[in-house]
């Protein structure tokens, strides 16, 4: 081994030490705190899967292959260790070891490029790109393979030519970065901060992004979760999961997304096109070009799948990511009622193909079944927000829809839900693998005898016919049946039996009971039915209280209503009727049945997350900034969603922005300090101030007036050896006697 390979290594294990310092101090910070809610995995040895020395029984993955096995395998355990490696952890695995050097660096500072095969991932550390022929390409672009050329994207090491011109085999604009990477020359100069050939430096991580289509939740959605598979391959240091870091899109169209709000699950900075470095040389510290959403035998979009094996820990833990990152409830945090039903989403269509023609039948059908469901029907739109539809998803579980972009959402329901395509259009393996990935139940139309399409559908391009452009009409009794298993395999999930439990443990929690004293109104007669309105202008305001912490999403309403009087064998009954409106839809509440009798009206009602008349709740966080060396004025911190709210009850975000005192003492000059001195002309002329006997007497007073502050800003050692190196010995501190 040479001794540049023996200092690489070498300098690999201090940094997994240090790496190892900093993750066993946040832990030991854990383990002391009250507040901290992870102090049950601390000792647990829980890992993802990847990991050199993670067993599989502490790994992150549940995958299983309940079927028989068959095809490509001859055994269960080859069966489940193949799904294990095309899908789940095991595929991050395959990519980290897959990762060789294609430039390395000969000393500190040089710069780093590695790549995975077939450069489907590459990370680098000091690169080099040359955008400067931007400007000449007045149309907007992406998808392009030509966007660097020979000599435009480099570093200062040692190149190895074979290696990188064998795996750059995959020339495609999704599939792999070589139509980039394959132009990688070794630089003369070194790539930093100081270097005459960076016009910009990047000194924070930056992921570059090739994207595919936006307007697409299927197509978008494989951009997102491969650059969190990326934050995986690229884990090799503490801060893995970091906000702080820019995303380069790397087109020169302004982005735009109904889905957009997902990137804040992964950076808290603006997003970047090619555009915003057009004509330059950029330099970045830490560059990383993430995992691709088209790769031959990649991730997601059409990946090849082992028969029989489903819920990838991978898909799983994505999920949680974006659920989390985007602070989208659970259905404990939505749903707290008495008696839960089985709740049905129907996805509903208002494009030229692929409606349902019949959909007011099997919605009344769904609504009139013996299982009492609960039935909405929505309509997904690019006007609709983001956050809203996850939020719809989270309190489904039976979601049901058409073939198309709009089932890409099974992503997000909860782990017992399932999911029902009506109909595949001849289709058969997108939606259904991307349910079993996920470990969703999935179920789908089976009889073709039993629906009806419109015609026999014409495609756009030849217009020969194909299924999925056309609408259709469904047997009722056919759509009952499969919703019917769909609904049992509900109501049977483990998690599903859980979360109602937990439900019926915390309703009392939740509800309190508000008491109201009518006065000044006339006594109650015994007429057939009577009417007693509410004072003029009298309103209602819910009340909630609970014993755990406040869920900042609970809104307080004013509520009208109107109180009746019916009888019923002589004893007299109020009612109370009660309208809420959420979003212009009229939720409607069960009628309430009270003793008439009474002069005091008691009344219980919490209504979660509506949006009618709000009050909202003042609550105290404290958000811990990092306020770097030399940071300028007007750098800025972003807080995504910490802020205050909306019109529309969305948190905002909060922004801090960098702003320098002047000091007495020292101007500050870009990243220098400077401080003026009067001298007397003839120690100037004599040059009297270069020796650091003369020095010191410049800096004596500075000493003696700043002291205090000087030993603040330095360390102790600091201002010693400084001091010492010019000849400066401080006033020695007074000792008692």
């Amino acid at each position: 081994m040479s001794m540049e390979a023996r200092i690489t290594v070498v300098l690999s294990k201090l940094v997994s030490l240090l790496i190892l310092k900093e993750v066993v101090y946040e832990a030991q910070k854990c383990r002391n705190s009250n507040s901290c809610i992870y102090k049950n995995v601390l000792d647990t040895g829980l890992c993802w899967g990847y990991e050199t020395n993670c067993p599989q029984h502490l790994g992150y993955s549940n995958a299983n292959c309940p079927g028989d096995h068959k095809g490509w395998v001859s055994s269960k355990h080859q069966q489940l260790q193949t799904f294990f490696n095309q899908a789940d952890f095991g595929f991050v695995k395959q990519q980290i070891l897959s990762k060789t050097t294609m430039c390395e660096p000969k000393a500190d500072g040089e710069s780093l490029l590695e790549c995975s095969s077939y450069l489907q991932f590459c990370r680098g550390k000091n690169l080099y790109l040359d955008f400067r022929d931007l400007p000449a390409r007045k149309e907007s672009f992406r998808y392009k393979m030509d966007v660097l050329k020979k000599g435009q994207i480099g570093g200062k090491c040692k190149l190895d030519k074979f290696r990188l011109q064998s795996e750059a085999t995959h020339q495609s604009p999704l599939q792999s970065w070589a139509p980039e990477i394959q132009h990688f020359e070794e630089l003369s100069d070194m790539v930093n901060e100081e270097s005459q050939i960076c016009d910009v430096f990047i000194d924070k991580p930056t992921f570059i992004m090739k994207i595919d289509a936006t307007v697409n939740m299927y197509h978008h959605f494989c951009d997102f979760f491969n650059l969190y598979t990326s934050l995986h391959v690229n884990g090799t240091h503490s801060k893995m999961f970091s906000r702080d870091i820019n995303i380069l899109i790397w087109e020169t169209y302004t982005y735009h997304s109904n889905f957009g709000i997902t990137w804040s699950a992964f950076t808290q900075n603006p997003l970047m096109n090619l555009r915003t470095f057009q004509g330059k040389r950029v330099c970045f510290r830490e560059v990383v070009f993430p995992l691709l959403p088209r790769m031959i035998f990649g991730l997601y979009y059409n990946t090849p799948i082992v028969w029989g094996c489903k819920e990838s820990g991978l898909f799983h833990a994505f999920s949680k990511f974006i659920l989390h990152r985007l602070k989208i409830p659970n259905r404990t945090a939505i749903d707290q009622v008495a008696k839960p039903k089985i709740k049905i989403l129907l996805l509903s269509r208002n494009t030229q193909y692929r409606r349902i023609l019949n959909e007011q039948a099997l919605l009344d059908a769904l609504r009139l079944s013996p299982r009492q469901y609960s039935v909405k029907r929505v309509e997904f739109t690019h006007e609709t927000d983001f956050r809203h539809q996850l939020r719809v998803i989270q309190d489904t579980d039976i979601f049901i829809g058409m073939h198309g972009a709009g089932l890409t959402h099974l992503l997000f329901l909860p782990d017992w839900a399932a999911v029902f395509e009506l109909y595949n259009c001849e289709d058969e393996h997108c939606y259904a693998d991307l349910a079993r990935l996920r470990g969703i139940h999935y179920q789908t139309w089976t009889n073709p005898v039993k629906l009806k399409p419109q015609d026999e559908g014409h495609h756009p391009s030849d217009g020969g016919p194909h299924a999925k452009f056309t609408n259709y009409s469904f047997d009722t009794e056919e759509f009952l049946r499969i919703v019917e298993l769909a609904a049992n395999h509900v109501a049977n999930h483990p998690a599903y039996r859980h979360m109602l439990s937990h439900i019926r443990e915390s309703a009392t929690d939740v509800i309190f009971i508000k008491s109201l004293e009518f006065k000044n109104q006339p006594p109650l007669t015994r007429s057939r039915k009577h009417t007693v309105n509410w004072p003029k202008n009298f309103t209602l305001t819910e009340t909630k209280e609970t014993r755990k912490r406040p869920v900042p999403s609970s809104k307080t309403l004013e509520l009208h209503m109107k109180l009746f009087q019916t009888r019923k064998r002589e004893n007299f009954t109020t009612v109370v009727v009660k309208s809420v409106f959420q979003r212009k839809e009229l939720v409607e509440v069960e009628w309430i049945p009270l003793p008439a009798s009474l002069e005091i009206l008691v009344l219980g009602l919490v209504v979660m997350g509506t949006k009618g008349k709000e009050r909202l709740v003042n609550e105290e966080r404290v958000l811990e900034v990092e306020i770097e060396q030399g940071m300028t004025d007007g750098s800025e911190q972003r807080f995504t969603a910490e802020g205050e709210p909306h019109t529309d009850g969305e948190p905002g975000d909060l922004r801090l922005r960098i702003q320098t005192s002047p000091h007495s003492v020292f101007e500050r000059r870009g990243d220098d300090l400077y401080t003026n001195v009067t001298i007397s002309l003839a120690d100037a002329l004599a040059d009297a101030y270069t020796t650091p006997s003369k020095i010191a007497k410049i800096l004596t007073p500075i000493w003696k007036n700043h002291e205090k502050k000087i030993k603040k800003i330095f360390s102790e050692e600091q201002p010693k050896k400084f001091l010492a190196a010019v000849g400066f010995e401080p006033t020695p501190r007074k000792t008692g006697a």
